[in-house]
């Protein structure tokens, strides 16, 4: 059966990009605007905690349809299989949120010698964030594909994804602020998800004997 271990290691093995050269140029050219664009245009936005928290939780955008699609491809037999998944699907959001940060960073002292440093203080709780956003995403959207399917969680995730919009558009300047209640609700939402699946699993597996 295979430990939680296991399972990452097998799976980050088998691991194969999808989508070909359309995929790899959607990619870049995520990168190319958000990370060179937009920063070497308005620097000064960039640099504000809100729009730079935003980009810290960018990763979300990004686990969610990779674990729909993980979990949809083939359904996991274990819930370490499942949590491997989901590991997996949160480290490529993250991964695609620390490069598109990290070019922004790079573009904007590269092309503005004289921009001011980015807000330390709250920075570190944004990329926190980004990153249970990202768990919670990733774990909800595998709990819904192994109760429906994966259009349904894709679907759901549309939804979340257009109200946290709405939100950010009415409530912007208060996120860094709150950042750490939003933290611990996103890793409550991931329990609660990992836990339905951990569920979904065993029962299929009784079932089966």
């Amino acid at each position: 059966m295979g430990n939680f271990a296991y399972h990452l290691r097998r799976q980050s093995e088998s691991v194969r990009p999808r989508g070909g050269a359309s995929m790899l140029f959607v990619h870049l050219a995520i990168i190319a605007v958000f990370g060179l664009v937009f920063p070497w245009m308005r620097p000064a936005v960039f640099l504000n905690p809100v729009v730079t928290a935003a980009y810290a939780c960018l990763g979300l955008l990004f686990a969610g349809p990779a674990a729909a699609q993980a979990f949809g491809l083939e359904r996991p037999r274990t819930t370490p299989e499942a949590f491997a998944r989901v590991a997996l699907a949160t480290a490529y959001g993250e991964l695609m949120s620390a490069l598109v940060l990290l070019a922004a960073f790079a573009t904007i002292y590269i092309a503005h010698r004289y921009a001011f440093a980015p807000d330390l203080g709250t920075l570190p709780g944004a990329i926190f964030l980004g990153f249970t956003a990202s768990l919670a995403t990733a774990s909800l959207a595998g709990w819904i594909t192994l109760y429906a399917s994966a259009p349904a969680a894709r679907r759901l995730l549309r939804i979340v994804f257009l109200l946290l919009l709405a939100l950010f558009f009415f409530r912007s300047e208060s996120l860094p602020d709150v950042a750490p209640q939003a933290a611990l609700l996103c890793l409550i939402i991931a329990a609660a998800a990992l836990y339905g699946i951990s569920r979904a699993l065993t029962k299929s597996a009784s079932e089966i004997r």
